[in-house]
């Protein structure tokens, strides 16, 4: 991790990682047990927090069976008790159960730094028992966390020649994709590194491996076993795209045949399957001539980064857009290969890496990387009849279906960048930035929204409300989520109809504001029930931040402002909502009260919530009361005006408080029975989005799934555009790892400091400087809306 306030801050440590080597006694420095766990045992896990003198450190212990004895508590524990492993390896030890295991790999370095470099597709040795030598080939399909099977990291594999389904065969399914034979998932325990010296067996590993070798070499029984036993889409996964072999395509189209007249061929019929062998070899070369002939349906010159384009793949016709064009390392000069983005995919496809490099982002199977002579422009009729498309606008060529049913939202297991670039998310067209920002942070990764996806019409509704409720779930939520593409004139239909039916006017054409967009859909068109209710008896689809400036404080917190807000309006939440949307305290781009305002990632909300338990903000116990005149001077925000009936009379003993007026709270009747065994719990919600604004274009900041570990993107209905006058918006998405550190402790020092908001990053500056709305959920309420 590198320090991003390197003027003059100190260089942040990383973290190391460790595994306990033996059984040894620690010394407590932080935090309490519930029973005696001051024994570090043999293979544990630990993080180390701090290198104290005298070779020790200040640990922390991760108890991989589950206990929670360990949480919240600091130790002392010597250097050479340890064994010092990458945080990868730590990731992939935490799923090994066995702690002899977990050592044992630890201690191995070289071992290690093998496992440490195996990525997607690479080939491995898979295991089933760590403990015989028996052994199957593998290909890597998954690297990253499984939580349904454990803590730590999985190894996701496609076994090439196992038949029996695994238990996590099905699991599997849902973390990726599994083209013919048996899927499992492993522990680092059971993966040994593929060498290219490695001694193979099997008759696929024959096939795929042998160099240079001809029928004649073997005889007729393994001939046909070989041929038998080994798919096409195998034959071709080894060599598909590998130009450094002149005969690489004839080769390729050879083994299919072979493979085809071997399964059609008597077994006793040797001569007839030798001049089968022959005609495949003639048919191959007519095939090659046929690719050259499809080639030249035009000059390859006025091919582009962005053209459409039909492919040639296995002798059927694909239809995509090229991504890239250039001469690959490896290739030879002047030979110009297109990463082409297909329509519908392919088996062979990769989500835009070509030999573990990377030249565009898309989804998995869905980049196909060949000689630029393999493709040609479409047909203007042919794209005209693909896209039919309802009005005279230009959208592009990416296809936007209407998909019915359920699909759930996007939970983002390992890599985020599989799904994110360009053409992703919600298309942008005639000012609908407020929109799309909106709709994708409200339903992509999350749905504490889908009640209005789903709840029927009653008597209240207007005669369209089916119809709108259908488009926005079947033709935008939906396609979102299974597609990760919403094409704007999918859009413009929505945006008609709520022009048509709710008061809000200008809503197809004219630049609006997210509220204005709730109000028209949610509120009155919908007719959802509100998700704020307020104790002024109001209800509210979301919250205005009304403060009075303090000039003191350089970078407030959406923490402080909430409670500053709810303290000058006197009111409070009658119960925890599922969602809160907060404004932020700015007017459009016309003004804004604060240069900078750090969203908060947890925002506890228990002293905004009616009659909800209360902590006395001296000692901590159950409070009684409240005084809105101490705000401030015994803690900070809400929190501070909180107190039990002993710490009040205290502290309001001094002669400036003694014109205070306490008000004595509610407490509910079940909690003050308990008081004495219960602690007072405090309520959170967690941060979803941030939808931000500069210079009248909206944007959003989204939480890619549940928890607070997921990862963070950044969304742009409009981040380029193809053509002119009548071209048309690409959305794209983009990775955004440095969210959290943003609004972080540490990040906030960093920010008081800063002088100059231009220093700042592109999308940190976006973010801080902004932010127009931030969205929360709550988990735990969600489960029961």
């Amino acid at each position: 991790m590198v320090d991003r306030g390197s003027d003059g801050g100190k260089e942040r440590r990383l973290l190391q990682y460790y595994v306990a080597k033996k059984d040894t006694v620690l010394l407590r420095l932080l935090g309490t047990c519930d029973v005696n766990v001051n024994q570090l045992r043999l293979g544990m896990l630990v993080e180390a927090l701090e290198d104290l003198k005298d070779s020790a450190l200040k640990i922390r212990v991760t108890d991989t069976a589950g206990s929670k004895s360990w949480c919240g508590t600091e130790w002392r524990c010597h250097k050479y008790d340890l064994i010092t492993v990458s945080h990868k390896i730590w990731q992939y030890l935490l799923a090994v159960q066995s702690p002899q295991e977990r050592v044992q790999l630890a201690s191995n370095e070289t071992l290690c730094e093998q496992i440490r470099s195996i990525s997607m597709k690479d080939k491995v040795w898979y295991r089933c028992d760590p403990n015989k030598h028996s052994k199957e080939l593998a290909f890597v399909r998954y690297i990253g966390p499984v939580p349904e099977i454990g803590p730590g990291y999985y190894f996701g594999l496609e076994l090439l020649e196992s038949q029996e389904a695994s238990k996590t065969c099905a699991l599997t399914k849902e973390y990726f994709i599994c083209t013919h034979w048996n899927a499992i998932f492993a522990t680092v325990n059971n993966i040994c590194p593929y060498k290219e010296t490695d001694t193979v067996s099997s008759n696929i590993e024959k096939t795929l491996f042998s160099k240079g070798t001809t029928g004649t070499d073997h005889t007729n029984d393994i001939k046909k076993s070989v041929l038998d036993s080994t798919p096409a889409i195998l034959l071709e996964q080894f060599t598909a795209f590998d130009d450094n072999k002149n005969n690489n395509r004839e080769s390729v189209n050879m083994l299919k045949e072979r493979q085809k007249i071997a399964k059609s061929t008597p077994e006793n019929d040797v001569n007839n399957l030798a001049k089968n062998l022959d005609h495949a070899l003639f048919k191959s070369g007519n095939e090659k001539n046929e690719i050259k002939k499809f080639s030249k349906i035009e000059d390859k010159e006025d091919l582009m980064v962005g053209s459409n384009v039909k492919v040639l793949l296995d002798s059927d016709v694909h239809y995509g857009v090229i991504r890239w064009i250039g001469t690959p390392p490896g290739i030879s000069p002047g030979k110009l290969m297109a990463a082409v983005e297909l329509d519908d995919g392919h088996p062979l496809g990769t989500d835009g890496t070509y030999k573990d490099t990377r030249y565009f982002h898309c989804r998995p199977y869905k980049a196909v990387f060949t000689d630029i002579e393999h493709c040609s422009h479409y047909e203007n009729t042919k794209l005209d009849e693909r896209l039919a498309l309802t009005n005279n606008d230009n959208f592009g060529n990416m296809e936007s279906s209407v998909i019915a049913g359920i699909v759930r939202p996007i939970s983002v297991k390992g890599d985020l960048e599989s799904i994110c670039g360009k053409y992703r998310g919600i298309q942008g067209h005639h000012n609908s930035c407020y929109l799309d920002a909106t709709l994708f942070s409200m339903f992509t990764f999350t749905s504490v929204f889908d009640n209005l996806l789903f709840r029927p019409p009653n008597e209240k509704d207007c005669p369209q409300y089916e119809e709108v409720q259908r488009v926005l779930r079947e033709e935008i939520v939906n396609p979102l989520r299974k597609n990760m593409f919403v094409r704007a004139d999918r859009v413009m239909k929505l945006r008609t109809l709520l022009e048509k039916l709710s008061s809000v006017s200008g809503l197809t054409s004219e630049e609006k504001d997210p509220e204005e967009f709730l109000t028209s859909l949610v509120a009155q068109i919908l007719n959802a029930e509100p998700f704020l209710k307020l104790s002024s008896g109001q209800d509210a689809y979301h919250y205005q931040l009304f403060v009075e400036k303090d000039d003191h404080l350089n970078l407030p917190t959406v923490q402080q402002l909430l409670e500053q807000s709810f303290l000058t309006s006197n009111i409070r939440l009658k119960e925890v909502p599922s969602c809160l949307i907060i404004q932020m305290p700015r007017f459009g781009k016309s003004f804004k009260m604060y240069q900078k305002i750090q969203p908060t990632l947890l925002l506890d909300v228990t002293d905004i919530i009616e009659d909800s338990p209360r902590q006395c903000t001296v000692c901590g116990k159950l409070a009684e009361f409240e005084c809105k005149e101490c705000y401030g001077q015994c803690g900070v925000g809400l929190e501070s005006i909180a107190f039990c009936l002993q710490c009040l009379e205290k502290v309001h003993c001094h002669e400036r408080r003694t014109n205070h007026e306490p008000k004595k709270l509610v407490v509910p009747m079940e909690f003050a029975i308990l008081q004495e065994h219960c602690p007072v719990p405090r309520l959170y919600l967690e941060l979803s989005a941030v939808v931000c604004i500069e210079t009248s274009h909206y944007v959003s900041f989204v939480k890619c799934g549940p928890g607070s570990e997921a990862p963070w993107c950044f969304f742009d209905s409009m981040a380029d555009r193809k053509g002119e006058q009548n071209g048309y918006n690409i959305p794209e998405m983009v990775p955004c790892p440095d969210f959290p550190y943003w609004l972080s402790e540490e990040g906030g020092n960093y920010l008081t400091k800063l002088t100059d908001d231009r220093h700042l990053p592109e999308h940190a500056k976006r973010l801080l400087c902004d932010a127009y709305m931030c969205m929360y959920q709550s988990p735990d309420v969600m489960m029961y809306k």
